[in-house]
């Protein structure tokens, strides 16, 4: 029941990843507007930087930066991280593998999903893919599966209507590209395009997915002058609605996805955006900007990373 309420009325939680460059630490701080919490709510199981893969119902997916692919699922809130066992099949580019947490409405489990670089040519830019789940709770092993993406994918993923979304890596994209966003079912198994609105460009570095409480979220950061975030509003239909603009303005010679990023959506409407260090809302009512907190961990950290998080009651090792 509160998993089911926690997207409409559950508050929406900022969590900060820090990396302690000295120590070679990762850990997770809980933030409010203005506040910061003393301690971490979450340090990382072993030494090294740790990306985000993405969330679902509570849950946060980490996979350790580097050759060794490590991977951790845990609810930060209850302090629990449940290493993950570690795949037999080796990826020849394991910086570009992509893993993804998603539930199983059929079996009423959660599983994880890895792409991996099966084959990889550098020189001429092939590639065979490789794609393997691991369902938590019933099996101490991954197994590989058949269906795999048309494309490697790009950046982080966002769970909604029971799938994952990624883009695809602009890198290994054609010219003739009809969508930019790849799902997986975690019902199915399978591996889908999802059709989107005509943008001006094609070529994903330019674009964002995000959560926007429930909703998949597609931030174009392409215009130069202006941010646009649409929303699929209806899942089944396919249907985007431009549900904001954002009227931002870099400096000169600055690309705008490269000064600003995204967050996520906010209990009261408001966006959360990431300019370098400082946290700011955008206020779509009355069209404004304020500054939330300027993050500063000193010499000692590295780049910080921002979430917006939903939290739950749910236990990885259940």
């Amino acid at each position: 029941m509160h998993l089911a309420q926690a997207t409409t009325r559950e508050e929406a939680l900022v969590l900060i990843h820090w990396f302690h460059a000295k120590h070679r630490k990762s850990s997770l701080q809980l933030m409010k507007e203005h506040y910061r919490s003393p301690k971490a709510i979450l340090e990382f199981p072993n030494r090294g930087r740790y990306d985000l893969e993405n969330s679902c119902h509570g849950l946060l997916c980490f996979v350790k930066c580097g050759k060794e692919e490590e991977a951790f699922v845990s609810n930060p809130l209850k302090g629990e991280p449940l290493m993950l066992p570690r795949s037999i099949i080796v990826s020849r580019w394991p910086h570009l593998d992509r893993y993804g947490l998603g539930f199983d409405s059929s079996t009423k489990r959660y599983k994880i999903v890895r792409v991996f670089f099966r084959d990889f040519d550098r020189a001429n830019q092939g590639y065979q893919l490789g794609a393997e789940v691991y369902t938590m709770g019933t099996t101490s092993s991954w197994r590989e599966i058949s269906q795999v993406p048309c494309y490697p994918l790009y950046k982080k993923g966002v769970y909604a209507n029971g799938a994952l979304h990624w883009l695809v890596n602009h890198e290994f994209s054609p010219d003739d590209l009809k969508s930019m966003v790849i799902s997986f079912d975690f019902r199915q198994e399978e591996f889908k395009s999802i059709p989107h609105q005509e943008f001006s460009s094609k070529v994903s570095k330019w674009f964002e997915l995000v959560d926007l409480r429930g909703y998949l979220g597609m931030v174009d950061f392409s215009l130069g002058t202006h941010i646009e975030i649409w929303k699929l509003k209806d899942y089944e239909k396919k249907e985007w609605v431009r549900e904001y603009r954002i009227d931002i303005k870099p400096p000169h010679g600055v690309p705008i996805n490269e000064y600003i990023e995204v967050v996520g959506l906010m209990e009261d409407g408001e966006i959360l955006l990431k300019h370098y260090e400082t946290l700011v809302a955008y206020n779509s009512k009355i069209n404004g900007l304020r500054c939330i907190q300027i993050l500063s961990g000193g010499l000692q950290m590295d780049t910080t990373q921002v979430y917006v998080y939903t939290g739950s009651l749910v236990s990885p090792s259940q």
